[in-house]
């Protein structure tokens, strides 16, 4: 078995001298979730030799991009909610910290980090010491008037079927949905090695599993699946609203019922700009009509 390149302070220190840059390795190298994850922040691409033999542990690996939202007050602390996530979701417990095997940052400790860097983004790397396996990234973002927390990360999912699995991810959606927390998330399947680490042998690309939506969006949301004929559910927390679509049958079929949802919000979106447009301030009808627009 080749090294592994893992998500260290060598690495940190790495990617962050040169953005873009390419990752060679030899055939059998292998590269951990979290390092992964931490390339692809930084736009590396890996370009490694191809590996001749098979790699063991293969099985269901899950894709998830999930983003909160918090307001930017004082006391709110980071990084909890997608721990609350992940817990619920999958009966883990993530690690934060700035490499992979460093020591564990706390939430308070987190949060001061985020906002010594702001407005820079800043990076932190998540695992798990337990399974399931978990290994990605959790990016802090300031806007102008929020602070976006993305998780980005690889789990290793049980053999269980498709509706158990629905199931935790609902669960911890609405873990997290309670005070405007939970703004969009993108769940995807693959296969491959579920010990956190990628090789060329056995990694396929991943194909869309679900899509959530909060907030304004959700009404958008749930409007294109209803016609998309798209299977979908309705989570409400207290006062907070949120649309998850399932994406079910083979990869195919899955990518199929993505590409018409997507197609339905775009729809939807060209309409409203539409409609907006022609009602702004001196605009009519008539001169929509002749700017291509519909009476």
């Amino acid at each position: 078995m080749g090294e592994t390149v893992r998500a260290d302070a060598e690495l940190s220190a790495a990617v962050q001298q040169e953005d873009g840059a390419v990752l060679h390795t030899t055939a059998g190298t292998t590269v951990s979730w979290a390092a992964l994850h931490l390339l692809a922040e930084r736009g590396f691409r890996w370009a490694p030799e191809a590996a001749h033999s098979t790699a063991p542990q293969l099985g269901r690996r899950l894709h998830v991009d999930l983003v909160i939202e918090h307001d930017p007050a004082p006391g709110i602390l980071l990084g909890v909610a997608s721990s609350r996530f992940v817990g619920h979701a999958f009966g883990a417990v993530p690690r934060f910290a700035l490499v992979e095997d460093g020591e564990a940052i706390t939430p308070d400790r987190l949060t001061l980090a985020a906002e010594r860097r702001s407005p820079q983004d800043a990076l932190f790397v998540v695992t798990t010491r337990e399974r399931p396996v978990l290994g990605g990234v959790l990016v802090v973002q300031r806007a102008a008037d929020v602070v976006l927390e993305t998780l980005r990360c690889t789990i290793a999912v049980p053999p269980e079927g498709d509706g158990a699995l629905h199931a935790g991810l609902e669960a911890g959606l609405r873990s997290v949905m309670h005070g405007h927390h939970a703004r969009s998330a993108r769940f995807a399947l693959s296969r491959g090695r579920t010990d956190g680490v990628v090789d060329t042998a056995v990694a396929g690309p991943p194909a869309p599993f679900g899509v959530y939506s909060a907030g304004r969006a959700a009404r958008a949301h749930e409007a294109a699946a209803d016609s998309a004929g798209s299977p979908h559910r309705v989570l409400v927390v207290g006062s907070e609203r949120g649309v998850v679509s399932w994406f079910p049958g083979s990869e195919r079929e899955r990518w199929a019922a993505a590409a018409v949802l997507v197609e339905r919000l775009q729809e939807r979106r060209s309409r409203a700009a539409h409609a907006s447009d022609l009602r702004a301030e001196g605009g009519s009808g008539e001169h929509g009509t002749r700017v291509g627009g519909e009476r």
